[in-house]
């Protein structure tokens, strides 16, 4: 009985990655590397590695985590807190796409895509998970949910699960080639980037997407109109 407490409380380390996992390159997988082929802000550096790369400033500072509240000013959190859709949110800034300007106004536009479904306020639904993943499925080509399609998952994609959560799709994967995610979800996580994409810890994914200028060109729904997900196969 003590060898299987101990199995299971290293099962259950390992899972949450407590106990580190290895960190690999796609290359050793011969895991192709495919561009977003987007460049908003005209720096010559494409907007997925931006959107990585903000991921990452992010995550360096070790922000406490805070469940999502509506904040007074601008809207963004003081004093270093944040939750999963801030690390959407502070990505997407780092590449100069303003989503509370973005999410706002597709939610004036077109409100019954978001009714019922999601935070609306100005100040709070550009950082909401649930949010962000309405707008995403809008206005950003969506690619494979099924993680053993390697070559569909690339750094600065953005996953959803059905769980309210949403991460960044890192630029390591585990020993089986599966990708690393960037994440907040709690004030106890081991690290925020982690293995975690096999575990089904947040439910089955139900959304991948990659940044597209797509993103750029709001448009007025019909009330009727259903939700569009663009799909692209890679």
């Amino acid at each position: 009985m003590p060898l299987l407490l101990i199995g299971f409380a290293v099962s259950i380390l390992y899972k949450w990655n407590y106990i580190q996992h290895a960190q690999r390159v796609p290359d050793e997988f011969n895991i192709p590397y495919y561009t977003a082929g987007v460049d908003h802000n005209k720096n010559h550096i494409d907007d997925g590695k931006e959107i990585l790369e903000g991921a990452k400033v992010y995550i360096s500072k070790s922000p406490q985590y805070e469940a999502l509240r509506e904040y007074g000013g601008n809207g963004w959190p003081s004093g270093n807190r944040g939750q999963a859709g801030d690390v959407i949110a502070q990505a997407f800034d780092y590449a100069d796409y303003d989503l509370q300007v973005l999410i706002t106004q597709d939610i004036k536009k077109n409100p019954s895509a978001y009714e019922g479904k999601a935070p609306t306020g100005d100040k709070i639904a550009f950082r909401s998970p649930e949010t962000q993943a309405i707008f995403f499925s809008r206005y950003l080509p969506s690619y494979s949910t099924d993680i053993e399609k390697r070559s569909e998952w690339q750094p600065g994609d953005i996953v959803v699960f059905e769980k309210k959560h949403i991460a960044i799709v890192a630029d390591k994967v585990n020993d089986n080639g599966v990708r690393f995610i960037i994440h907040h979800f709690w004030q106890y996580q081991a690290g925020y980037f982690q293995d975690v994409l096999e575990t089904g810890a947040w439910g089955r994914i139900t959304g991948h997407y990659r940044i597209s200028d797509r993103i750029l060109s709001p448009r007025t729904d019909n009330a009727n109109t259903k939700v569009v997900k663009y799909e692209v196969n890679s």
